[in-house]
């Protein structure tokens, strides 16, 4: 596992920043526009250095403790393993920020929280073939074909 941490970590965090992109910049762009006075800050793009930290703190750590915790390194654990991060990270998140504030409608914190656990699914699936490469392609190892 130590050989494949980094490329490890690296997938993750392409995944993320992808996912992430769709997300917000593709899918909730409209409501965000709609939330325009009250969601964002009006100099964003003069912060993105925080969204950056954030991404490379988190998927470091989701990495790392991936790596602690697999066992046998199978495509249900990758599964197991997303679901079960995601839940935790953005379960917490999105009810924090509808309860903390006004500015948040509850259906946004649904599709976060709906949205992050799909995103962190599809990290641990990368994550755990990434892990366990043993010479099958990526949909060999899905589907368990040779």
């Amino acid at each position: 596992m130590k050989k494949r941490f980094l490329p490890g970590w690296l997938a993750v965090y392409i995944v993320c920043s992808i996912t992430g992109y769709i997300e917000h910049d593709m899918i909730l762009h409209k409501t965000y526009m709609r939330l325009q006075p009250s969601l964002h800050a009006t100099d964003v793009r003069s912060k993105i250095w925080a969204f950056a930290i954030s991404e490379v703190v988190s998927t470091f750590l989701f990495t790392l403790i991936y790596s602690r915790w697999k066992k046998e390194g199978s495509i249900s654990e990758g599964l197991q393993y997303g679901v079960l991060t995601g839940i935790f990270v953005f379960l917490g998140r999105s009810l924090d920020t509808y309860a903390g504030t006004d500015l948040v409608p509850l259906s946004l914190c649904m599709q976060w929280l709906i949205y992050g656990i799909i995103q962190y699914v599809v990290a641990g699936v990368v994550l755990s073939y990434i892990c366990n490469y043993k010479n099958k392609s990526f949909v060999e190892y899905l589907f368990g074909k040779k």
